[in-house]
């Protein structure tokens, strides 16, 4: 009589098996998770330059201070400011660092620089064009469009 003939239970391979199945699962859902967080981030990135940038336009048109109003860019940063041009020394300046791995890339503004201003009173640009957010984890980018009447597109 075989007294293992009758004994049930799992076997070393089926409980390696099952863990390492286990494994693979909560490793790619780990990836996914990350690399979804990195899409939110230049998503939430452009979004909240947008507003940024709807602000700078609002404060022209109702004539803050008499100035024109604009921001400036640079590649981890932008900088809203008021006045006809960029003083980096301007203590009213309102500087918004970038997180995480977006930056700004490819700035193609009518006339060049890296300046958008907004007229007073009118809320219109000259420096219209396009400003590329670049995620440097997903390898996404996102194309925002600002036209000469300041509205934003992306």
């Amino acid at each position: 009589m075989n007294i293992f003939k009758n004994k049930k239970g799992f076997t070393a391979i089926e409980i390696i098996l099952v863990i390492v199945i286990l494994g693979i699962g909560l490793g790619l859902s780990i990836l996914y998770l990350q690399t979804s967080q990195f899409r939110a981030d230049i998503n939430s990135q452009v979004a909240q330059f947008s507003s940024h940038v709807r602000l700078a336009q609002s404060n022209a048109l109702s004539g803050q201070s008499d100035v024109s109003h604009g921001i400036h860019l640079e590649e981890t940063s932008y900088t809203i400011f008021q006045g006809d041009a960029y003083s980096p020394s301007d203590p009213l300046n309102f500087e918004i660092e970038m997180t995480g791995p977006t930056t700004i890339q490819n700035i193609s503004l009518n006339g060049g620089g890296s300046d958008i201003i907004f007229t007073n009173i009118l809320g219109e640009t000259d420096d219209y064009g396009t400003i590329n957010f670049v995620s440097t984890q997903t390898q996404k980018t996102i194309s925002v469009e600002i036209t000469k009447f300041g509205t934003v597109i992306y």
